[in-house]
C-alpha cells in the first residue's frame, strides 16, 4: 500500500471480528476509525446464548489454538483468564458414513495417516481403499500447474474413498464448501507446502510431528481448540466497549463515493474506507463506483447453514456419547452436516442435568429452507436425521435455538487468490481503499484478526 500520513480518519464498514479488530488495532496506531454496522449488536456470527443454564453459540465455538492471533487479542483486551481450552482427553471423532458412526482412524493428523493399523482396521474403506491410502508414500506426486481443487488434490494422494469419507467430511466442513470447487492454494497451503518439499504428504506429515510428539510426551502441547468460559461473544462485545464511540451500531451504509481528497461515507469525508463485509454485501456500494470492482465482488459464490443446538434433561438420555461428535461423509444423504457434544468438547457449558448437541445444517437436502426462513422444514428432519443413528436421543427436546446463516459461508473456489490479487488492485488503483474479513484471506475468527493486524500495520 503506498504511504499515506498519520493519524487518518479511516471509515470502516461492517462490524463483525474483522471490522471491530480493525478499528482496535487502528486506533492503537493513532489513527481515527469510526465503524459502520448496521445491525443493532456487534460480532457478526460471534453470537452467544444462555439457555436452561447452559451456553450455547450460533457461529465459531473455539478458536484453532495454533492460530494465535485471536487468542493474542483476547490477552491484549485483558480477558486472558476467560481462555478455556478443549477438553482434549476426549478428543475423537466420529464419521457418519452408511447410517452409523464409525471412529475416524486414530493417527492421522487431518486426513493424512501416521499409523498404519488404524487404516487397516477401519470399516470406513474398502479394501483397496485402504490399499491406495497406504501407498501414498511411495507413489510419484507431480503438482500440477495453477490452481487445484481440493478434492483433485486429494484423489491424486490417496484415492476417492479418502476424498469422500475422510477428508471431504473433515476439511469442507471448515468451509462449508463442495470439495471439488475448493481451491487448495487458498484453503489449506499448508500442505501444498508439506507437498512441494517431501513429495509425500506422508513422510512430510512425519517430519513435522517429531516435534509435536515431543511436546505432548512433555505434556506442553496446547489443547487443539480454545473458546471462552463465558461464550465467544465475549470477544466482540469486549472490543465494542473499548471501542465506545467509534461504533456506530443501527447505522447501514447505503452510499459510499469518492472523491479528490479521499472517500465520502454518507455525507461524512474519510482518509481511507476498509470494506469488513462479505463480498456480495459490499457489490452494491460500488455500483456507482466502480463498475469493474462491483463485477468482481459479485463473482463470489456462497454457501447456507445453520446451527440447531438442543438441550435435553440428563434423565432421558440412556447413554454418554464419547468424542467431539461426528461429521457426515461425501456425499451428504440428509440435512445433517454434524454434530458436536458440546459438554464433552468444552466444561462449564451445561448446566446440572442438561445434555446438550450442537448439529450442524447444510447441503443440498438444507439449503431452500435455510435460504427462505423455514424452522420447521430444518428442525424436525434434523432431530429425526439425528435419532436415527443415535437413538438414544429422546424425540422432544427440552429448548433449542436454530440460527440461520444464509449465504453466511463464502466460496473458497478455483482461482480464490487470483480474484483476491484483482480486487486488492483494482482498490489500489482508486486509493486508499481496503478489503478485510472472511471473504478474502480466511474464513477463521483468527484469520480474520490476522487481516485487520496486518491491515493497521501497513498504515503509517
Amino acid at each position: 500500500m503506498s504511504a499515506q500520513r498519520s493519524g487518518q480518519h479511516i471509515a470502516i464498514i461492517g462490524g463483525g471480528i474483522a471490522g471491530l479488530s480493525a478499528a482496535w488495532y487502528l486506533r492503537k496506531a493513532g489513527h481515527t476509525p469510526t465503524l459502520f454496522e448496521a445491525s443493532n449488536r456487534p460480532g457478526g456470527k460471534m453470537v452467544t446464548r444462555e439457555v436452561e443454564g447452559c451456553l450455547l453459540e450460533g457461529g465459531p465455538d473455539s478458536l484453532l489454538t495454533e492460530k494465535p492471533w485471536a487468542i493474542d487479542l483476547c490477552r491484549e483486551l485483558g480477558i486472558e483468564s476467560a481462555l478455556l481450552p478443549s477438553n482434549d482427553h476426549q478428543r475423537s471423532f466420529s464419521i457418519l458414513h452408511g447410517g452409523r458412526l464409525h471412529p475416524f482412524p486414530a493417527g492421522c493428523k487431518l486426513f493424512i495417516p501416521q499409523k498404519v493399523t488404524p487404516i487397516l482396521t477401519t470399516p470406513l474403506l474398502s479394501p483397496l481403499g485402504k490399499l491406495r491410502m497406504l501407498m501414498e508414500p511411495f507413489m510419484r506426486h507431480r503438482p500440477v500447474e495453477g490452481d487445484e481443487s481440493l478434492a483433485d488434490f486429494t484423489r491424486r494422494h490417496f484415492g476417492q474413498q479418502t476424498l469422500e469419507r475422510l477428508a471431504g467430511p473433515l476439511l469442507g466442513g471448515i468451509y462449508g464448501g463442495d470439495p471439488e470447487d475448493m481451491s487448495m492454494a487458498a484453503t489449506f497451503p499448508r500442505l501444498l507446502t508439506l507437498e512441494a518439499k517431501h513429495g509425500s504428504l506422508v513422510r512430510g506429515m512425519a517430519s513435522m510431528m517429531k516435534e509435536a510428539n515431543a511436546r505432548q510426551r512433555e505434556g506442553t502441547a496446547p489443547a487443539l481448540f480454545t473458546s471462552l468460559k463465558q461464550g465467544m461473544q465475549l470477544l466482540p462485545d469486549t472490543l465494542a466497549s473499548r471501542l465506545g464511540e467509534v461504533l456506530r451500531l443501527n447505522h447501514r451504509v447505503q452510499r459510499i463515493q469518492k472523491t479528490a481528497q479521499g472517500w465520502d461515507v454518507e455525507g461524512h469525508s474519510f482518509d481511507q474506507v476498509i470494506i469488513a463485509l462479505p463480498a456480495r454485501q459490499a457489490a452494491p456500494l460500488f455500483a456507482d463506483v466502480d463498475k469493474n470492482l462491483h463485477e468482481y465482488l459479485t463473482r463470489q459464490v456462497s454457501s447456507s447453514s445453520a446451527t440447531l443446538s438442543l438441550i435435553f434433561d440428563c434423565t432421558d438420555i440412556s447413554e454418554r456419547p464419547r468424542g467431539f461428535g461426528f461429521m457426515a461423509a461425501h456425499p451428504l444423504e440428509t440435512l445433517l452436516v454434524g454434530c458436536t457434544w458440546t459438554g464433552n468438547k468444552f466444561e462449564e457449558r451445561e448446566a446440572d442435568n442438561r445434555f446438550v448437541c450442537r448439529l450442524f445444517l447444510g447441503g443440498p437436502h438444507a439449503k431452500d429452507a435455510i435460504e427462505s426462513g423455514q424452522d420447521s422444514a430444518l428442525i424436525a428432519p434434523a432431530i429425526q436425521a439425528l435419532r436415527s443413528i443415535c437413538p438414544f436421543i429422546p424425540e422432544t427436546p427440552l429448548a433449542h435455538w436454530l440460527q440461520r446463516w444464509p449465504h453466511g459461508n463464502p466460496g473458497y473456489q478455483l482461482g480464490h487468490l487470483d480474484w483476491v490479487d484483482q480486487l486488492t488492485q483494482r482498490a489500489d488503483s482508486l486509493g486508499g481503499l481496503h478489503f478485510c474479513g472472511s471473504s478474502y484471506r480466511g474464513v477463521s475468527v483468527s484469520d480474520c484478526v490476522k487481516q485487520a493486524q496486518d491491515l493497521a500495520a501497513s498504515r503509517p
